[in-house]
């Protein structure tokens, strides 16, 4: 018996447990007896599996077949359920209960994710309010309970974190920085580094250091001022050097007291980001560097 492309939600149950479990991908190659490439063509839906590989994957990410076919039957009902829908979206409290029983009956933060996205691109503030409170405390939930962060966790963090108590991100934090340090490890071992992932973790831990200071809880920054220099230069991509530099201009700012050093920093990102960016990426960086200096500093340190 093979596990086919055409099902794929046995690929997407396998992704989730392997992601949930978190056993290094060279760990499980070794135990299944599975090249790379068949292993992630799978993942990917380009291929099937075989039953003996499924099983030895299932065994050493410490998963039975029973969890395994229950969870990947809950993805297709979910599916079938979900292309049955009519294209118009209604985002409404019906919408937001759906994608409550969706995580309630499969566990994967997708449909709670889509449903804040839905809800934070309403055309009424009052509306989006209500329908946000009513989601918060499950994505609160989740995330506080996270103990490795997916992508998508980091981009649910990522939309509700504004929303979160300090005491929730304190909570939060340790397990975002654990998963980029495991992340580092992989890529300092040979093995390929998500760096999407990575910058989603890093955007989180440049934003916890503004609210940080924000929050008058200076003696909780250190840690992360250390874990971003640290970080590797094969993973510096353009948008993570941002966010080092801009960990530099909030030390520069708040922890040795010299604005003019890092208004001038902070001008020179902000410069090259008009310069080497599309403009359609613009907005992004400035939100993320709230829109300027003078605003930078007034949340930062007011």
């Amino acid at each position: 018996m093979a596990f086919h492309i055409d099902e794929n939600h046995y690929n997407e149950a396998l992704k989730f447990f392997i992601r949930e479990k978190g056993v290094p991908v060279k760990i499980i190659l070794a135990h299944a007896d599975i090249s790379r490439s068949r292993f992630y063509g799978y993942l990917n839906g380009s291929g099937d599996l075989a039953m003996s590989r499924l099983l030895s994957i299932l065994e050493v990410i410490h998963v039975s077949l029973d969890e395994f076919m229950l969870y990947a039957r809950s993805l297709k009902a979910v599916n079938t359920n979900m292309q049955s829908q009519p294209e118009a979206l209604i985002v409404d409290e019906a919408m937001v209960e759906n994608a409550l029983q969706i995580y309630k009956q499969t566990k994967d933060v997708a449909a709670i994710g889509t449903a804040i996205t839905q809800i934070k691109a309403h055309d009424s503030e009052e509306v989006a309010g209500k329908l946000f409170k009513k989601i918060l405390p499950t994505a609160r939930n989740i995330l506080c309970r996270r103990h490795y962060f997916s992508l998508m966790d980091a981009n649910l963090l990522l939309d509700i974190m504004d929303n979160l108590r300090y005491e929730d991100l304190q909570t939060i934090l340790p397990f975002v920085r654990k998963t980029m340090m495991q992340q580092q490890a992989c890529q300092q071992a040979g093995f390929k580094m998500e760096v999407v992932r990575q910058q989603a973790l890093l955007t989180v831990i440049y934003r916890y250091t503004l609210r940080a200071f924000h929050e008058k809880a200076n003696d909780d920054t250190k840690r992360d001022f250390d874990l971003v220099d640290s970080l590797e230069p094969a993973i510096s991509d353009w948008y993570t050097n941002v966010i080092r530099k801009l960990m530099t201009v909030i030390k520069t700012l708040i922890v040795v007291g010299n604005e003019y050093e890092a208004r001038v920093a902070y001008n020179n990102i902000l410069a090259a980001v008009y310069a080497i960016q599309p403009q359609s990426a613009w907005n992004n960086y400035e939100k993320l560097m709230h829109n300027n200096f003078n605003d930078f500093k007034t949340y930062a340190m007011s």
